[in-house]
């Protein structure tokens, strides 16, 4: 049991490490990184916020690892809408018009301040 902890925050820690070195580029300062994952179109993603852009990364595959990145620039959101569903287990939902319609769904907790620090980038 212990052992499967170990591994998942060691694969965590280098999806982290691959997103920073990899996808951020020096002007970008990282605003929130997602401590789980966030479904998009039924995958299961890495979220990660910068002043500029919403980036999602995950790494598909079992035996030959494929990165799948999607990337929204902040400059391009229209609107940005927020909803909870669930009693006991409550899911936050976030859709966000653009060029495109991104709708990120998971646990309420990690969700709800991911849409408080997009409202911050909507206010301006």
């Amino acid at each position: 049991m212990s052992l499967s902890i170990i591994t998942y925050h060691i694969n965590s820690f280098y999806i982290r490490r691959i997103l920073i070195q990899d996808f951020i580029v020096p002007q970008e300062e990282i605003k929130f990184q997602s401590s789980s994952y966030v479904k998009v179109g039924g995958k299961n993603y890495r979220l990660i916020l910068t002043n500029g852009r919403i980036l999602l990364y995950a790494q598909r595959g079992r035996i030959s690892k494929n990165e799948d990145v999607v990337m929204t620039k902040l400059d391009e959101l229209q609107g940005i809408t927020y909803k909870e569903k669930g009693l006991i287990k409550k899911q936050g939902v976030i859709e966000i018009q653009g060029t495109t319609f991104l709708q990120l769904s998971g646990t309420a907790t990690e969700i709800k301040p991911l849409y408080k620090q997009l409202m911050q980038f909507c206010l301006k």
